[in-house]
């Protein structure tokens, strides 16, 4: 006979061998195993393109994907889903519970942000009201000089290479030709800072031929040149931190907008929390009927107390019947 045509013969051994493979390939049976085994399939197609994009779109904005993956993970192990679409709930759940966090993280980081630049704008004021000579007021911006303008780096770059100038020509002990023309740049005619109008008044008595005031002037320029710096270069500084805030702080949102925000989220999650009680409330007779659990054993019905009093009493009352029961079983 050949080999296919010999009949399958079956043996204790093989049955006992397939029993045992049988046993293997049934999945997980645990809660623990059928949660991670219902994630299977968010981790290919669609679900996976989606989560890439997000942890990039995370990671863009300075988040941590991190923390989205350990939210996701305490949730799981919360309500340990055994099918795809109670995992897909509780992923929308934490997925929209981040949200919100990072919503109320952004609300807060923005007020944090508001009051960091009103410090800014009050040192700003102070150190405007002590450059300004007594009784003056800023300028119009329309006629504001380079000292007063809007700040930006060409401003303070132009005004500290200005100073450079005035520096050399202290040294060099000569008014230059072009004094004037940097100085009503800087100032204009009237809008001098403190140190402006004594830089301005110093180098007239430098090139005068008062050799006392010349001296003098030439001791006490340097100070006012650099004390004139001193005070651009905190300006200056002032304006970094300012623009190095507005750079990374977020959007600008409102109170009103992160309640209506933090509403909808919540709706959203209530919602997904009420499917996934509904799922797992109509799966849980089916699974107990799968499992073939045992119905509950009948009992014989007990006796009432009650019934059983008005025989007892009827037999006390007959003693006649009681007696003659005696006789007969004595006989």
């Amino acid at each position: 006979m050949s080999l296919v045509d010999r009949p399958y013969e079956s043996t204790p051994a093989r049955l006992a061998a397939s029993q045992e493979n049988g046993k293997k390939g049934k999945g997980p049976v645990t809660p623990e195993g059928k949660a991670r085994a219902a994630l299977n399939s968010l981790k290919t197609g669609a679900y996976a393109k989606t989560d890439n994009v997000r942890r990039e779109l995370m990671r863009r904005r300075g988040e941590q994907p991190d923390h989205l993956e350990e939210l996701h993970q305490g949730f799981n192990e919360e309500w340990q889903p055994e099918y795809l679409t109670e995992a897909m709930l509780v992923k929308g759940i934490a997925e929209k519970s981040l949200d919100k966090a990072n919503l109320r993280a952004a609300w807060m980081d923005y007020q944090l942000n508001c009051l960091r630049l009103a410090e800014i704008e009050d040192q700003r004021q102070d150190l405007l009201c002590n450059r300004l000579l007594p009784g003056r007021a800023p300028a119009h911006p329309w006629y504001a000089p380079l000292w007063q303008d809007k700040d930006s780096p060409a401003k303070f770059h132009r005004i500290l290479s200005i100073l450079d100038i005035f520096d050399l020509w202290c040294r060099q002990r000569q008014r230059h030709k072009d004094l004037a023309d940097f100085l009503y740049e800087l100032y204009r005619r009237e809008d001098y800072t403190k140190a402006g109008a004594e830089i301005e008044a110093l180098f007239a008595d430098l090139s005068g031929k008062d050799q006392a005031a010349a001296a003098k002037a030439q001791a006490e320029l340097p100070q006012w040149i650099a004390q004139e710096r001193r005070d651009v270069e905190k300006e200056r500084d002032l304006y970094r931190r300012e623009k190095e805030i507005e750079d990374q702080a977020g959007p600008r949102l409102t109170e009103e907008e992160v309640m209506k925000k933090e509403a909808w989220l919540d709706r959203q999650i209530r919602e997904d929390t009420r499917l996934l009680l509904k799922l797992k409330a109509a799966r849980a007779p089916r699974e107990k009927a799968s499992r073939g659990a045992p119905a509950p054993a009948e009992t014989a019905p007990m006796k009432s107390p009650v019934s059983a009093a008005p025989e007892e009493s009827a037999a006390a009352q007959n003693p006649v019947e009681k007696a003659s029961a005696g006789d007969e079983t004595a006989a």
